[in-house]
């Protein structure tokens, strides 16, 4: 774990749900950014999923979301994509999303996360000032994949450097930091280049999805 004053970064450990400060969960390559771009597109909640059905998910509502190692899952509606879900949308009515992904969604249950904010490159601006306003402590969580977690990092020490020390956030940075890191090689060379330059469009929403019971709205 890497602690900075009253803000801290986590690397994903057995603190991360921690309930005494506010948690903000980073995985910018893609859940954070699919959760973000869903919640500012007219999707109502997502609902971050580990063992339940597909078919009991689709019965109560659910356009199903998912990924394991980037690669769609069988029989679900969309990948962890937010440039597929824009796409789907434009033909069908989503309320309801159930997410499933390698990494983001298993944290989740791992370390118990049952309150957090959720960050993205997307929407960075609109989370520094929800922190900003509040003034209580914050716990940037990193989630990092099997290809690192450059992007990640990046992001939780721009968000930090704005919250902590009053710098300006360097975008650029975090944009070349997206564009570069090995897991956007990896999501480029099995097909999804575009989700990579979706999320590296810094601050593109302003909405700031609240994990809750849950349920993320």
């Amino acid at each position: 774990m890497i602690r900075l004053v009253r803000y801290r970064i986590t690397i994903a450990d057995d603190n991360a749900g921690d309930s005494d400060v506010r948690a903000v969960v980073i995985d910018v390559l893609r859940a954070s950014s699919t959760i973000v771009t869903a919640l500012s597109t007219g999707v109502e909640e997502v609902k971050p999923v580990d063992n339940e059905s597909a078919a009991e998910l689709r019965a109560a509502g659910y356009v199903l979301a998912g990924e394991y190692r980037g690669v769609k899952l069988p029989g679900f509606d969309i990948g962890n994509s937010p440039t597929e879900l824009i796409e789907y949308m434009s033909h069908n009515e989503v309320r309801k999303l159930a997410l499933k992904t390698t990494n983001f969604t298993t944290l989740l249950y791992k370390h118990r996360i049952e309150s957090a904010y959720i960050a993205s490159s997307l929407n960075l601006e609109a989370v520094r000032q929800k922190l900003m306003e509040e003034g209580t402590d914050a716990n940037l969580i990193v989630v990092g994949s099997r290809f690192g977690m450059t992007e990640d990092i990046a992001l939780a020490m721009v968000l930090y450097n704005g919250l902590n020390d009053g710098m300006k956030m360097d975008r650029a940075y975090l944009r070349r930091c997206i564009l570069g890191c090995r897991t956007a090689r990896h999501l480029t060379e099995i097909g999804y280049k575009r989700d990579v330059e979706f999320i590296a469009d810094i601050d593109r929403y302003d909405v700031v999805p609240v994990l809750r019971e849950g349920v993320i709205r």
